[in-house]
């Protein structure tokens, strides 16, 4: 009987997205009998007599180990403008599961045996309920020569230790250790495990359920009674001592008994991205550097994406802008944005800042189409950080919103701002006097353009409009903002500046809501009062000041990946 196959939705959304027609894998989690498809790679045509699907098969090899562990092969996929001819796919196939599809979403999926082809109905997955997301931390320091043959030795002989079955796993906060198990009719599931860690509490209905678990080793050795011996070796080999950080990811199913394989697994696909990164900067530089691992979360994919870059070496080299390049080729992603740098992890100098504020209100114009800001943004106001910036730093908080977006998209690492960086800026080009420097002197839209192009190398585009009222027939101009950039804008009028994160517009009627982002806001970091105090909220055309001319700050993204 052929098993049950389930789809996420994400596959569809990404399909919609696809305008070449390619071949390629699908990878996913096999449940007792279901299949459960996460993703697909995109292949396109080889130059040589290959089968595109022997090229697709190789691609995903390439980045099985930046997959969560349990995320596997789980057959093939043809999309084109409408749905393939499947008689003449089979020649080139094995036999396996196959989804040919249209760009639109329209599908023939079933499985290939012996060039036959058994159409089956699938289900969409509209959630990560059933599949338990496990982060597993492993730490220690090594010592590296810079040769190629000692990285070989060290890591083989941290992958021997990881799988003798010496290691446990602790769920942090809690007296949860899990050990390998040589009884075979162990049946403990890892609901069963979440259920003692979270003490029976269920999350939110259709929420993904997680464990975080560090891991420990078992040094201990047996020795014989009363003997004591030491080992000493002497090496004029100058070796380099660096943290060795692993930070395994897995997808366990709900109902499955193998949590402790997986997440040795998962530390195993994480060890291989670091040994591959040291042997890159060795064959680079002959030398020995940090390596650190990066958790990226594709808003796409519905799933993590595991990196290792190394330490102290600039996104812009070219070795890892190479390895970026096979990424997003491999995964159909287009070289005009940031989806592996070290910030797409959602690192963020502040753990305090709230981000997207926005998320949970809804515009409610009869007949409009929402344009919002695109990716993460964190929420900047006066008075954060102990500063005493009321009543003129408006325009600095909401330049540090912009400049968030930045560094959450990963176009940047640089640190955001403060109002004296801001100031020692403007000063630096010729905008500001040196008086300027220390001041509560207010910046405007021009300002905040100039600090990007300085600070980013971020071109801007200014809009002026003479009075508030004008901005009701900009709904076009704002749309199309929000559609090509996505990025925060921030807008000066009079002695106000807010920042726009988008529209709700009606293009039938031209009627406009404004969802804005008030960097006035002087109290706690509490999201409920924020969206039911109106600091992050929908705004009508009569927010903005009829006898007030506005200039807006619109930051272009730059095409870079």
């Amino acid at each position: 009987m052929a098993p049950k196959v389930l789809i996420s939705k994400f596959v569809f959304q990404r399909l919609k997205g696809m305008k070449t027609p390619f071949r390629g894998c699908l990878y996913g989690v096999e449940k007792e009998n279901s299949r459960v498809i996460l993703g697909f790679t995109v292949s396109t045509p080889p130059e040589d007599e290959v089968s595109p699907f022997e090229k697709a098969t190789c691609e995903l090899e390439k980045i099985t180990n930046n997959l969560p562990a349990g995320v596997e092969f789980c057959g093939y996929i043809a999309a084109e403008q409408d749905v393939p001819d499947v008689q003449k796919l089979l020649p080139d196939m094995e036999d396996t599961f196959l989804l040919a599809c249209s760009f639109s979403g329209e599908h023939k999926a079933g499985f290939v045996a012996k060039r036959s082809f058994s159409k089956v109905t699938i289900d969409v997955l509209e959630d990560m309920h059933e599949l338990y997301l496990v982060k597993v931390h492993y730490k220690e320091r090594i010592a590296l020569k810079a040769s190629q043959e000692s990285v070989r030795e060290y890591f083989l002989k941290i992958r021997e230790k990881l799988s003798c079955g010496k290691i446990v796993f602790h769920q942090r906060d809690s007296d949860l250790f899990i050990g390998s198990s040589t009884d075979e009719e162990n049946d403990e599931t890892v609901d069963d495990v979440f259920s003692r860690v979270s003490g029976g509490k269920s999350k939110k209905e259709n929420e993904q359920r997680s464990l975080h678990l560090d891991t420990l080793v078992n040094v201990a050795e047996e020795r014989d009674e009363g003997k004591v011996s030491f080992k000493i070796k002497f090496s004029p080999a100058r070796r380099m001592t660096v943290p060795l950080h692993l930070e395994g990811v897995a997808l366990v199913p709900s109902g499955s008994t193998q949590l402790y394989d997986l997440c040795v697994e998962a530390l195993e696909r994480n060890l291989q991205l670091v040994e591959e990164a040291h042997r890159d900067i060795i064959e680079k530089d002959d030398d020995v550097l940090a390596v650190k691992t990066y958790c990226v979360q594709l808003n796409d994919f519905g799933h993590t994406f595991l990196c290792a870059w190394p330490i102290g070496i600039e996104s812009g080299d070219a070795k890892l802008k190479e390895k970026r390049r096979m990424y997003h080729k491999i995964l159909g992603l287009p070289l005009t944005r940031p989806h592996f740098r070290r910030m797409n992890a959602g690192i963020d100098g502040d753990p305090k800042i709230l981000q997207n504020t926005h998320i949970g209100l809804k515009g409610q114009l009869a007949g409009g189409q929402q344009y919002l800001v695109q990716g993460t943004y964190g929420y900047y106001h006066y008075m954060q950080q102990n500063y005493d910036d009321s009543g003129w730093g408006c325009a600095y908080r909401s330049l540090q919103t912009i400049f968030s977006w930045f560094r959450h998209q990963g176009y940047t690492e640089k640190p955001i701002p403060s109002h004296y960086d801001i100031q020692e800026a403007l000063v630096s080009i010729g905008d500001k006097p040196r008086a300027f420097l220390g001041s509560k002197q207010w910046i405007g839209s021009t300002e905040v353009s100039l600090c990007l192009e300085k600070f980013l190398n971020i071109s801007s585009r200014i809009m002026f409009v003479q009075s508030g009222a004008e901005l009701a027939h900009k709904g076009a101009e704002l749309a199309m903002h929000f559609e090509s950039q996505g990025t925060p804008i921030m807008i000066g009028g009079g002695v106000l500046a807010h920042t726009i994160i988008g529209i709700d517009y009606n293009r039938l009627t031209g009627e406009l809501k404004f969802l804005i982002l008030d960097p006035h806001y002087t109290g706690a970091e509490d999201l409920s009062t924020i969206q039911h105090k109106g600091f992050c909220s929908w705004k009508t055309i009569n927010f903005w000041d009829k006898k007030s001319y506005y200039n807006l700050c619109m930051p272009i993204r730059p095409i870079e990946f």
